[in-house]
Order: structure tokens, then C-alpha cells, then sequence
């Protein structure tokens, strides 16, 4: 892909502190919530699966409900994940149905600030939407299931575990999070020099804000970044308060033009003989 090395760059490859820990291996996993800012906030719904990298083989499945205590889960979020109080009566508390999650040294999720920020689990996250920004950026949306239907995403091999749930229940989109991030690394590791290359990328890209394709507001919304007026850019860079991931796109884009400048005044000078 033209300007791959700009959307997914190299970076030095850290020592794991996980030295026994298969490096191949994801933990992918997706939290449902009472639907509350981060400090208001209980988790009611873990699940995950494991992804060996190598072999594109999804394994593992674990999920537990999780009872909330006193908070009471809003109703906006009760519509999208469909979790009843019936359901959580004799759940257990977060602190017992997060145990069977820990311990891999690598997690994914589909917003992996949201899922880090709730469950806590120490070791390297890798957060599926800002790589599919990165490995698919014409792709006409970026949530889980835009992904699904637009990229498509070949659910085949967990049809099986999907059926009698939905969209917005953990192990269902954990399961499909997986299969995206076997979809991306199908397309980025071909460019890495092997797996510990493509997950030190994808770590660090996932620390970053997200390259955004589309600009999300203003007179250029829905426009593609690449094709936004500079002068626009500039104006981003500069206003105050600005969403922290059209700044860092902005940048980017800014940065590539620069680039193309120079590379361009340079073939225009002679050459010495």
C-alpha cells in the first residue's frame, strides 16, 4: 500500500516483561458497562479470546457477567447490550469475575482506552480501531461493525460461538475484534520483519491519538484528511482545545506535504557530476 511506512512506522522493538508468555498470542477482550463516566462507572460484562498471530488460530473463549453493585446501569446502555438486572442477580463481583482474564501479556480491544481504563489488566494493549485506521483508511467507517459489513470480515470460523448473541455483548465482539485484528495483521505484518516488529508498531500506534481518515466536523466533514486544504490543517494545528486526534492528523498530513516539497525543490537542483 502507497505510504504505508508513513501509516505504520518502525520503532524499536522493547524487552517484554512477559519473557515466558507466548508473544504470538492476543488476548482479545470487550467490557460491557453500566454506561457511566470512568470514575461513575461498574462493569457488568467481561469476554475475550485468544489469537495466536502465527497460525490466525482463535481459541479460549471465556465470558462472565459481573454484578454492579450499587450503580444502576443507564438506560441508553441497557438498550445497546441488552443486560437485564434478572441477569446479573447472583453474578459475581468485578473483583472474582476478572480473575480468569489475567495474565496474558498482550490484550486487544476495539477501543482499548475504554477496556484498559475499566479492567486494570497490566501488560501492552493494542487497540483494534486506531490499526484499522492505519491498515484499511478508505474503508468507509471504522466501528466494529462498519468493519464487519464494509471491509467484510470473514466471521466463519466463529460463526458457531456468535450464534444466540448479539452486537455489544462481550464475547461477541470480542470474537469479532479478533478476526479484525487477524484481517490487519494479514495486512500489516507482510511489512514487518516478523511478529515482534508488528506488535511494537501496533503498540506505539495504539498509544497515539488515531490518524483519523475522514475529518469528523467543520466545512471539510467527512472529507478525506489527504485531500483537506493546508490551510485548513494549519488552522487545526493551531486552535486551541482542539480534538487531540484531528491535531495529530493534521500533523501527519502536514508533515507528508512538507516532505513532498523538499523531495520535490531537491530533484529541481542540479546534480553534481
Amino acid at each position: 500500500m502507497k505510504g504505508m511506512a508513513d501509516l505504520f512506522p518502525s520503532a524499536p522493538i522493547p524487552a517484554t516483561p512477559f519473557p515466558d508468555t507466548p508473544a504470538a498470542v492476543v488476548r482479545v477482550i470487550d467490557t460491557e458497562t453500566a454506561g457511566h463516566r470512568l470514575e461513575d462507572d461498574a462493569v457488568i460484562e467481561i469476554g475475550s479470546v485468544d489469537l495466536d498471530l502465527e497460525t490466525g488460530r482463535i481459541f479460549n473463549p471465556m465470558e462472565s457477567l459481573a454484578h454492579p453493585g450499587p450503580i444502576e446501569i443507564n438506560p441508553s446502555a441497557r438498550r445497546v447490550h441488552r443486560i437485564s438486572d434478572e441477569m446479573l442477580e447472583g453474578a459475581p463481583p468485578f473483583a472474582d469475575a476478572i480473575v480468569p482474564f489475567r495474565g496474558a501479556s498482550i490484550y486487544a480491544a476495539q477501543r482499548a482506552s475504554f477496556d484498559r481504563s475499566r479492567l486494570k489488566l497490566p501488560g501492552r494493549w493494542l487497540c483494534t480501531y486506531k490499526l484499522a485506521l492505519r491498515a484499511f483508511p478508505d474503508t468507509r467507517a471504522h466501528g466494529l461493525q462498519s468493519l464487519v459489513k464494509y471491509l467484510p470480515l470473514d466471521l466463519g470460523d466463529v460463526t458457531e460461538r456468535l450464534e444466540g448473541s448479539h452486537p455489544h455483548r462481550a464475547l461477541y465482539d470480542a470474537l469479532c475484534t479478533a478476526v479484525l485484528l487477524r484481517r490487519i495483521a494479514e495486512e500489516l505484518l507482510p511489512r514487518c520483519a516478523g511478529i515482534d516488529d508488528f506488535l511494537t508498531r501496533a503498540e506505539r500506534v495504539s498509544t497515539e491519538p488515531a490518524l483519523l481518515a475522514r475529518l469528523r466536523f467543520g466545512r471539510h466533514k467527512h472529507v478525506p484528511m489527504r485531500e483537506v486544504p493546508t490551510d485548513y490543517l494549519e488552522w487545526l494545528v493551531r486552535e486551541p482545545k482542539m480534538d487531540a486526534d484531528a491535531v495529530h492528523t493534521a500533523r501527519h498530513h502536514l508533515n507528508l506535504r512538507e516532505s513532498a516539497q523538499l523531495a520535490a525543490i531537491a530533484r529541481l537542483l542540479p546534480q553534481d557530476a
